[in-house]
């Protein structure tokens, strides 16, 4: 199946947005146990990077969370706000919210300038720069909350030792997936569903 044919039939609700379940490969599992422990409950979501392209070779390895997340919002309540510097891959996580009812809240910049505390999960996805992953995390690494970092091994590689010298519980630390690229989450709600 071409790579149009892929997003035109998910997205007109004619196929499922699934791709296979190989853990290393789809990150999807992932975002639904994160999603899982929230118990059904609305969640708040905050999204650095919208969906890059509708090429089926993005599905698996660089984007269509949001899609994930809106649909459980859709159907749990909650919100998902997506920031991205890149108009086109607004466009397309605005197309995909209208073809899939969910709704979005989207800001076209630098994610530092509108990263904030009051969300329940963060997913950071913008660009492969360690330094620019940092300065969003210290922005929010005092909330309770859930912070996903993709491409971990690329983005995460200086946010170790921040933790270890910023946050009050010292058995905090990043989990490492080897979904995709793999992907860091870290847990920092003090009461766990």
């Amino acid at each position: 199946m071409s790579s149009f044919n892929f997003a035109s039939t998910m997205l007109s609700g004619a196929q499922k947005n699934t791709v296979g379940n190989d853990p290393k490969t789809i990150r999807d599992s992932l975002f639904k146990n994160v999603l899982s422990s929230f118990g059904g409950s609305p969640v708040n979501i905050f999204q650095v990077g919208a969906i890059e392209s509708f090429e089926d070779k993005f599905r698996t390895g660089s984007g269509w969370s949001d899609i994930i997340w809106g649909e459980y919002i859709r159907d749990n309540g909650g919100s998902l706000s997506i920031v991205d510097i890149n108009l086109d891959h607004i466009a397309n996580s605005a197309f995909a919210s209208t073809m899939l009812n969910y709704k979005i809240s989207i800001t076209h910049g630098d994610a530092i300038e509108s990263i904030k505390e009051g969300y329940d999960i963060y997913y950071l996805d913008g660009s492969n720069d360690p330094d620019e992953t940092l300065e969003q995390f210290k922005k929010i690494m005092h909330t309770e909350s859930v912070v996903m970092v993709d491409d971990y091994k690329i983005k995460g590689t200086t946010l170790d030792p921040v933790i270890k010298a910023g946050l009050e519980k010292e058995e905090l630390k990043f989990d490492l997936y080897t979904n995709a690229n793999q992907v860091g989450v870290i847990d920092m709600r003090k009461e766990k569903e």
